[in-house]
């Protein structure tokens, strides 16, 4: 669900690129280009999400992760990433960038899209899955088919590499 999710708020990402390189550049050439991919892949990726949040996950193999686990450790890595990127341009920069408002306006902007892309592909992922449990109870709670599932898998699952109780929950 996270990578679904990451997807769909890339696809945004492209079509807010799209108008703000149309505005910044005065042609609506960008638009068309960044933004029909960009519509897309949301669209595309929200089909997706919608299927995967009504299936089993599956258990039969292990997913790993490598990326923050949690909201916690994604904003910790979010926050060391821009200190350490904005820290190398203020010590990388001529005296007169701070001095001339269109190149601020273009460095604001490119600082702005690279917090838009670590929060679509650091932060949504991470706390959708440090939630997924708690996902998981809830739709077997409120939806009786789902729940169903559950039970019917439950019933034939087995660990596959220990002695663990059931997976999914």
């Amino acid at each position: 669900m996270g990578a679904w999710a990451a997807g769909i708020g890339f696809g945004g990402f492209l079509v807010l690129l799209g108008v703000v390189l149309a505005v910044r550049l005065g042609t609506l050439v960008t638009l068309p280009a960044l933004g029909i991919p960009g519509a897309a892949l949301t669209v595309l990726c929200g089909i997706y999400f919608a299927r995967v949040r009504n299936r089993l996950p599956r258990t039969d193999r292990a997913l790993v992760n490598r990326g923050p686990g949690n909201l916690r450790g994604a904003l910790s890595f979010v926050a060391f990433v821009l200190l350490v990127f904005t820290g190398l341009f203020a010590f990388t920069a001529k005296p007169s960038t701070w001095q001339d408002p269109g190149a601020l306006l273009t460095l604001a902007s490119v600082l702005a899209f690279m917090v838009c892309l670590l929060v679509v592909g650091i932060i949504v992922p991470a706390t959708i899955a440090s939630r997924s449990r708690e996902s998981l109870r809830r739709k077997a709670a409120t939806d009786p088919h789902f729940r169903a599932l559950l039970e019917q898998d439950l019933a034939t699952w087995r660990d596959p590499y220990g002695n663990a109780g059931y997976g999914p929950l």
